[in-house]
């Protein structure tokens, strides 16, 4: 299975924030993005979450979204995207998906292979991030029952997708609180290969206990983060 991934566009109307995220170009990159994934023969794209940045009012945040959209559903390739904070500092999960027009990811079962999607847009304290009220440094999965009960049910190989981090060589205030229990659940599993995360921009590759844990370079500060995972 071919896999298409990009992650932390921080689509925006701002040229510049943060001195090197290139927020207004996002837009394009997207669509140069998805060229090239129809051209590799993509069977599937991800979306690692952060698709747009915030704006002086929701109205635009809500438009910039639907630009992402009509590229995201102009052509033959489905997508699946999992919340990013700043998707979720401008939108409730229910307003996000319906605005990009599909739904949201837990688990797609193919050829095989379980990719399973984490939403970790948490706080420490177990409630969902909402809009206006999130921080990037506190990032937590409450679920950790749910993600047991699904890899004992996998019987192939399975893929984690993320947008937070995990890797226990990435920075801390990057990872998610509880990444130490949820690595040590993968790990007992045994049947996880790999990991694909993104949240931290520089991008990161490691591999602990038999899983690789990759994580992509952002968007904004990168003229060509895209890229073709075979799985």
């Amino acid at each position: 299975m071919k896999l298409g991934i990009f992650t932390d566009a921080h689509y925006s109307s701002q040229e510049v924030t943060c001195s090197k995220r290139y927020n207004s170009r996002s837009l394009e990159k997207i669509r140069n993005a998805y060229r090239f994934f129809e051209q590799e023969g993509c069977d599937l794209v991800v979306c690692l979450g952060d698709l747009i940045d915030k704006e002086d009012s929701h109205q635009k945040e809500t438009d910039n979204l639907g630009e992402v959209a009509k590229i995201i559903n102009s052509g033959s390739l489905k997508t699946v995207c999992v919340m990013g904070n700043h998707d979720a500092f401008a939108f409730t999960a229910e307003e996000f998906y319906n605005i990009l027009g599909i739904s949201a990811p837990e688990v797609i079962e193919t050829e095989g292979k379980t990719l399973i999607f984490i939403d970790a847009c948490y706080f420490k304290n177990g409630e969902h991030y909402a809009p206006g009220d999130s921080d990037w440094t506190d990032t937590f999965y409450p679920h950790t029952d749910r993600l047991k009960v699904l890899l004992e049910k996998v019987t192939g190989d399975a893929f984690i997708f993320i947008h937070q981090n995990i890797d226990p060589d990435v920075n801390s205030d990057h990872r998610l609180f509880n990444s130490d229990e949820i690595n040590g659940i993968l790990a007992s599993s045994g049947k996880v290969k790999a990991v694909f995360q993104g949240h931290y921009h520089p991008g990161h590759s490691s591999s602990h206990n038999g899983i690789r844990y990759a994580t992509f370079p952002a968007m904004c500060e990168n003229e060509d983060a895209v890229f073709v995972e075979e799985i």
